[in-house]
């Protein structure tokens, strides 16, 4: 049969839960929603700062994007967040694993 398109859903799958499940958590843990959205804060900011540079446009910059991404729409960019890490994940392991297969 098919294994590899079945292996293909079901890693899909547990991508998909693995990015829900943190959302979950934060609802049901309100301490793990207030560091989540204190991590978020500080990424946010070093990211802005990083690109713009310090100033003030960062520091308006980085606040309305605080607003948006921490306060306002918090469950999709936690989802994404956590998709974007697992993915990050996955393509440097593949870079090791390719790297190791040809130093032997």
């Amino acid at each position: 049969m098919n294994e590899r398109g079945n292996l293909l859903l079901i890693v899909l799958a547990a991508m998909i839960l693995l990015a829900i499940l943190p959302v979950l958590l934060a609802h049901l843990f309100w301490p793990v929603k207030l560091v989540a959205q204190i991590i978020f804060v500080f990424v946010i900011y070093s990211t802005v700062r990083g690109f713009m540079g310090p100033g003030h446009l960062t520091i308006v910059i980085s606040a309305v994007l605080i607003y948006f991404m921490v306060f306002k729409y918090f469950d999709i960019m936690l989802s994404l967040y956590i998709f974007q890490l697992m993915l990050g994940v996955q393509f440097l392991s593949v870079i090791i694993w390719g790297i190791g297969t040809r130093m032997r």
